[in-house]
């Protein structure tokens, strides 16, 4: 059996075809016997690490002023002691996160609550392997996506799939993305987020969400190092979580437009494409850079060292609105970059309201108890199927069922564990 190459994206915006082959409903034989023994080598896995917890060793969370400080957000005296204490490093542009933003403009509210709680009763210094692989899944409308991801984009090799499933759970677990989701926007660099380096607007030809990240916006000097994984892997999981209600997958376009040399950051760009080569496979159906300038072909002589096979296939330059109407229709595509669509950023603080459900401890209970049972109807029915206990058919109505269950359930949940992005408080 020939192993199916890795789809080239540019063809398939071309002939306006979406190529859904390999995923959820579309498999052939050889790609379901490979789906089966991943979740083979990935239920041995649970038990195998069961009672295990992993520690947290590098939170991004941890590396924001007042979280590192460990002041609790319901301690207004510590707050504001602290805050007395940092007045000219909060009021740096460098360092100034929204939340110190929003203190310094009297903006006090909670905005989430202070106490962090993980999925399952973990703790807050480590997570269990089984509770993050399940929390990481709720970006996927069906469990099998998640997995499915890994298999396509290592050419349907079990073990190698397993091995970078694994290596993306437990990297996960060891930056807290749970904990960092839960936050929200606000600890994220003010000046980042208010001037919008990365905008979430239109839609490509196949329906995805549009995440543009505005190049010219950069500026290095004015956000300090810790500021640049935060926000990079807040803005992946971001794009990701959108992605969930439009076919799991989105489109990243780089807008180089009037960019000059000091926008450009490698470190940046490397550790965003690290992240979703790492994490995120095949998340994105295609990533665009969008220029037409000499300045850029030094710069393609790094960063495209830096692709894997697969992501180089869905990475291409578009030097004009023409080549990027092969992706997007121009009523999708913001003035600024020479499109129809008129799109002013403007950042909107978070509130507290938008975050109501967070507060919710009966209502997040419940909902933890649900996504949990769903779990475990969806885990029974995938042994019954790689057992042949059950029926053998990977569409079997019980299975999918149980998947549907699973998607409702993860929907639900969402609203307690994390803060509103931006995108949504302004839907």
């Amino acid at each position: 059996m020939t192993v199916p190459d890795i789809i080239d994206a540019q063809e398939q915006y071309k002939s306006g075809n979406k190529h859904t082959g390999g995923e959820v409903g579309c498999l052939d034989d050889y790609q379901e016997k490979a789906l089966k023994e991943l979740w083979i080598k990935l239920l041995g896995h649970f038990e195998a690490v069961d009672g295990k917890p992993i520690t947290v060793g590098n939170s991004l969370v941890k590396t924001d002023a007042l979280s590192a400080a460990g002041i609790s957000t319901d301690d207004a005296a510590a707050i504001d002691n602290w805050y007395s204490s940092n007045q000219e490093k909060v009021k740096d542009i460098v360092y100034q996160s929204v939340r110190d933003k929003m203190y310094l403009e009297g903006k006090r509210d909670v905005i989430v609550p202070s106490t962090f709680k993980p999925l399952f009763g973990d703790s807050a210094d480590s997570r269990h392997f089984y509770n993050a692989f399940w929390q990481a899944s709720i970006r996927f409308n069906s469990p099998d996506s998640h997995l499915l991801a890994f298999l396509r984009v290592n050419k349907w090799n079990v073990n190698t799939a397993f091995d970078k499933l694994v290596h993306s759970i437990n990297r996960r677990i060891d930056q807290e993305i749970d904990r960092l989701m839960w936050e929200g926007d606000r600890i994220q660099n003010c000046g980042i987020t208010e001037k919008g380096l990365t905008i979430h607007v239109g839609c490509d030809r196949f329906g995805y969400p549009v995440s543009v990240v505005r190049v010219r916006l950069n500026a290095i000097r004015e956000r300090c190092a810790a500021d640049v994984e935060r926000y990079a892997s807040y803005t992946v999981e971001k794009a990701a979580l959108m992605a969930r209600n439009f076919g799991e997958h989105g489109l990243l376009v780089y807008d180089f437009t009037d960019f000059k040399i000091e926008n450009v950051d490698t470190a940046f760009t490397k550790t965003i494409i690290t992240i979703i080569g790492g994490l995120y496979p095949q998340t994105f159906s295609a990533t665009l850079l969008f220029v037409n300038s000499w300045l850029f072909s030094g710069l393609w002589k790094i960063i495209r060292g830096w692709f894997d096979p697969a992501m180089a296939k869905r990475t291409m330059i578009v030097k004009d609105i023409k080549a990027l109407e092969t992706f997007i229709d121009r009523d999708q595509i913001n003035t600024e970059m020479g499109g129809t669509m008129k799109h002013t950023h403007h950042y909107i603080f978070p509130t507290k309201e938008e975050n109501a459900k967070m507060f919710d401890v009966e209502g997040r209970q419940a909902a933890e108890d649900a996504f949990s049972k769903a779990i475990d109807s969806f885990i029974q029915e995938t042994k019954n199927w790689t057992s042949g206990a059950g029926p053998t058919s990977y569409n079997a109505d019980s299975r999918a069922q149980a998947a549907s269950a699973f998607d409702s359930a993860a929907g639900n949940l969402d609203q307690y564990i994390r803060a509103r992005f931006m995108e949504e408080r302004t839907q």
